[in-house]
């Protein structure tokens, strides 16, 4: 099967021009020094350049949490597969960092309160490593017991990166946990946090404009379906969610369709995104900083 090719000086150009775009500032410690040196092999596929292109424009995308879950399903995903995502930030320079998790992977409550606490001693081994020379870090999960709870939990290993800011503390802070990654998705990754920073920024900060709540309306979902959407967030299959609520496998099925139809929704997926941000689920499950 023949390969697509790409120029791989033009398309490093192409995808280095339109970073700025994306953020306020782009520290070469976030960005790396690629942008003067050669360009990588993996640029030389068209496939995937053409993914990193469309990850990059559709960037612009995202107004709120909900809607940049979405966006990292469709455009993240494919480049850098994952099973959890944690967006490490503060509101402004002098507030404190707080987390965020995004998953489809059942992730047990004790995990969700250390990689959603900021102060917890994960966070803060990490941020110490990662300050130095503020580079991606790709950590097995079987290095030491303080990430014992994510291996137990299926995740073999976190990738690591951020944008720096005053000192050792970071503007933002990227976890990926899942499988394995290469060394090309690491490189993929350190290009694209820039606009990861840029664009959860921008998420965060329009979700809490004064119109968020107006536009949110009143829950188009019963308490019982909100319990369903809730259960969908925590990537439960329909057996597990009835065997939370203590109901059937058959009502739950019956629950899921109403919720995809009131919705317009046509996948689970995008049914929790568009619960989130009309604020039809929990407060838990939407943090606010």
């Amino acid at each position: 099967m023949l390969r697509r090719q790409a120029a791989p000086t033009t398309a490093h150009a192409s995808i280095m021009s339109l970073l700025p775009l994306f953020s306020e500032r782009l520290p070469d410690r976030a960005t790396g020094d690629r942008a003067d040196g050669p360009p990588p092999d993996w640029l030389q596929d068209r496939l995937l350049v053409d993914r990193l292109m469309e990850s990059l424009w559709s960037a612009r995308q995202p107004m709120t949490p909900a809607q940049f879950f979405v966006w990292s399903q469709s455009r993240l995903q494919p480049l850098l597969p994952h099973q959890v995502m944690v967006c490490l930030g503060a509101a402004h320079p002098a507030a404190r960092l707080t987390a965020q998790m995004f998953n489809l992977k059942a992730v047990p409550g004790p995990l969700q309160g250390q990689l959603e606490s900021p102060e917890h001693g994960l966070w803060l081994h990490l941020m110490r490593r990662w300050a130095p020379g503020r580079r991606a870090l790709l950590v097995a999960t079987d290095e030491s017991a303080l990430f014992y709870p994510l291996l137990e939990a299926g995740l073999r290993s976190v990738l690591v990166h951020g944008v720096g800011g005053e000192g050792e503390r970071p503007d933002s802070l990227f976890l990926l946990a899942g499988d394995r990654w290469t060394a090309e998705q690491v490189q993929q990754f350190e290009l694209l946090t820039p606009m990861l920073h840029a664009t959860w920024r921008r998420a965060r900060t329009v979700a809490r404009g004064p119109a968020a709540a107006a536009r949110a309306g009143a829950p188009l979902v019963t308490p019982r379906e909100q319990q369903i959407v809730e259960g969908l967030r925590a990537g439960l299959s329909n057996e597990g969610i009835a065997v939370q609520l203590g109901i059937s496998m058959f009502t739950v099925k019956n629950h899921v369709r109403k919720i995809l139809r009131k919705l317009g929704a046509s996948n689970r997926a995008q049914a929790v995104a568009i619960a989130m941000s009309r604020r039809d689920v929990a407060d838990s499950w939407v943090s606010e900083a």
